[in-house]
């Protein structure tokens, strides 16, 4: 709406007709100036993906991308709720209670029992059943598949039970509280049996042998899981033989499950969620087709979470915001996220873009810090680490680069969520304190070139490290150039290197880096630290290779708790560990910023990756 037509709905009741006027002369202003605007009207959503998906075998490590378009191809048992962020069943027909078993060999454990849709069918047209899920568990499970930021949600699982009467019902089993028991069952991505392991390999396999530790590496060694010796070493040739063929199809079928067969050949991926893959590029982009006769479609009128509206799905994979920008003003994309805070502003003062697109912000569940490599000699000092903290200047981030569409965050709990400990003093950005904390950790300027350098090892070395940032991101590029400058102050020489986003990912895992400017998704509901910053999940998703025994046994605590106020008691002790020892330096949690096409009704949300493309209907 411009200022003229805003501006006559100020006016008295009796002087409505004239407002009315004016508006459609505002209207008829805005037409003449930008043309006839004329919308698509093929039932298909594109949406802009500023990095590309490079598999869509869900369940391994990779970026979000990955997940974000696999999860019309597959479906779990639940979902979140765009709005509430709440369970809300998929495959299943309610959200189970738990209760606690009263007898029988399971007496003590907690339970949920579940009922998957009876109209839930694969694409060959027969049923998904308890035993799918099961055969997904064990796939988690699978000791050579590099999974270990999953295992940690599912430790206190210990067995799933199918109804022999009614294999659409089954029984989950935990051995004690965990508080995302649930939410963690519920949102893993539920595979077909007979497409990914048709040879039965995992069926002869039990949940327990591949839930414990000593046993599964038995099996991934070639050994019998039941027995006490690590099978091939029989002293026979013949059990060597049966050894050797039950090696390597166990170890086969893992080599398999993450080849590119399983990755972007639409001959062999296959789920049960509404779409199919059509085309797989990763240079141009990915095509998705809706089913004829997807099993959903029959039980969407009961269920609204089911429906999935557009007819085709392409991601089209764009790294330059000025590309993108040329096809939202051409109209050829009707999903853009992740615009930088300028260019939204810019397109949202634009006179005629309002005509074809909403410019939308929307909060997300997500915040940026700095990732600390803690294994580095210089970084292995928490001193350091609060040096650089101080050494930021976090006003120029959340104002200059930001344009006010980000907050502050002092820890990796969102500001929004009732536990995130506000009674904490930020950093400031002051660099006589950053200097200061140089010293006492023996950093210091000695040949006055403005660099700290100390001696190590017998050497004198200078602090100069590395900061990795995603190059495609301008809002990432700009804040890691802030970083720079303002670092060099206080005695840090940062080597800003710009790389793609699947890189960063892949040698912060691998610990390939000094420092690393990342955005970190969160569970919409509680937060669990294990993976993060537990020692337990160094090697997987602890990426700063922080380790701390306090920490360690809080976070134990943590997860068993089911009180709340109790927990938030913990949440507020881990929170202020992490805010003095910074394993990583918390910057701040960002609004999400997107231009969507206004020929969909369309659904938004605070859940990444903010839109739930299958929701977008097209208007009549």
């Amino acid at each position: 709406m411009t200022f003229c037509c805003a501006r006559r709905l100020l006016l008295p009741a009796f002087l409505g007709l004239l407002a009315a006027a004016m508006l459609v002369t505002c209207g008829d202003d805005r037409t003449a100036r930008c043309g006839k605007i004329s919308f698509k009207t093929d039932n298909t959503v594109t949406v802009r993906m500023e990095a590309a998906a490079t598999s869509l075998n869900p369940i391994l490590p990779g970026p979000g991308y990955n997940r974000y378009v696999a999860a019309n191809l597959f479906q779990s048992l639940a979902a979140v709720e765009p709005k509430t962020l709440e369970l809300v069943p998929l495959l299943i027909e309610k959200i189970p209670t738990v209760y606690t078993v009263k007898d029988g060999p399971r007496a003590g454990m907690l339970a949920y029992d579940f009922k998957i849709y009876d109209e839930a069918a694969w694409d060959n047209g027969s049923p998904i059943t308890g035993h799918d899920v099961l055969f997904s568990l064990k796939i988690l499970h699978h000791p050579l598949l590099p999974l270990g930021e999953w295992l940690g949600y599912f430790e206190r699982l210990k067995a799933l039970e199918v109804d022999a009467q009614n294999p659409k019902k089954f029984t989950a089993y935990f051995d004690q509280f965990y508080i995302l028991g649930l939410e963690s069952l519920c949102q893993f991505p539920i595979y077909p049996a007979y497409q990914y392991d048709p040879e039965g390999v995992l069926a002869s396999v039990s949940l327990a042998d591949l839930q414990d530790r000593t046993r599964a590496q038995q099996l991934a060694a070639g050994g019998d899981a039941n027995s006490s010796k690590v099978s091939g070493k029989t002293g026979s040739k013949a059990g060597d033989a049966t050894t050797n063929e039950s090696k390597n199809k166990f170890a086969a079928w893992a080599e398999a499950f993450q080849s590119p067969r399983f990755a972007n050949d639409k001959t062999a991926i296959s789920g049960s969620g509404p779409y199919r893959l059509e085309n797989f590029d990763v240079d141009q982009g990915i095509v998705l087709i809706k089913k004829s006769n997807w099993w959903g479609d029959r039980v969407a009128s009961r269920n609204r979470y089911l429906a999935a509206y557009p007819e085709k799905i392409i991601y089209r994979f764009i790294k330059e915001e000025a590309a993108a920008e040329n096809l939202i003003r051409s109209g050829d994309v009707d999903i853009v996220p992740a615009l930088s805070p300028t260019k939204f502003l810019e397109l949202k003062q634009d006179t005629c873009l309002p005509l074809r697109y909403d410019m939308a912000l929307v909060s997300a569940n997500a915040y940026a810090r700095v990732l600390c490599n803690t294994t580095r000699p210089a970084l292995a000092d928490k001193r350091v680490r609060q040096a650089l903290a101080h050494a930021l200047d976090y006003d120029y981030m959340l104002h200059t680069i930001w344009e006010g569409m980000a907050e502050r965050c002092i820890s990796p709990v969102h500001p929004a969520k009732p536990f995130y400990a506000r009674s904490l003093k930020p950093y400031a950005y002051d660099i006589s304190k950053a200097r200061q904390l140089l010293a006492d950790a023996g950093w210091t300027d000695t040949d006055g070139d403005g660099i700290a350098d100390k001696m190590l090892n017998g050497q004198r070395v200078k602090l100069e490290l590395s900061l990795l940032t995603a190059g495609a991101s301008p809002t990432s590029s700009a804040t890691a150039k802030s970083i720079q400058n303002t670092a060099r102050a206080a005695g840090f020489a940062l080597n800003v290197v710009e790389d793609d986003i699947r890189v960063i990912a892949q040698k912060t895992r691998q610990g390939d880096y000094d420092l690393a400017l990342t955005s970190v998704v969160l569970f919409p509901g509680l937060w669990d630290p294990y993976q993060s910053f537990h020692s337990k999940s160094i090697g997987s998703g602890n990426r700063s290779a922080f380790a701390n025994a306090e920490l360690d046994r809080l976070i134990e605590a943590l997860r068993a708790e089911a009180d709340e106020k109790k927990r938030n008691d913990l949440y507020l002790r881990i929170q202020q560990l992490l805010h003095d020892e910074l394993p990583e330096i918390f910057l701040y949690a960002p609004q999400q910023r997107f231009a969507v096409s206004r020929r969909f009704d369309y659904v938004l949300s605070a859940n990444r990756p903010g839109y739930y493309e299958a929701y977008f209907k097209l208007k009549n």
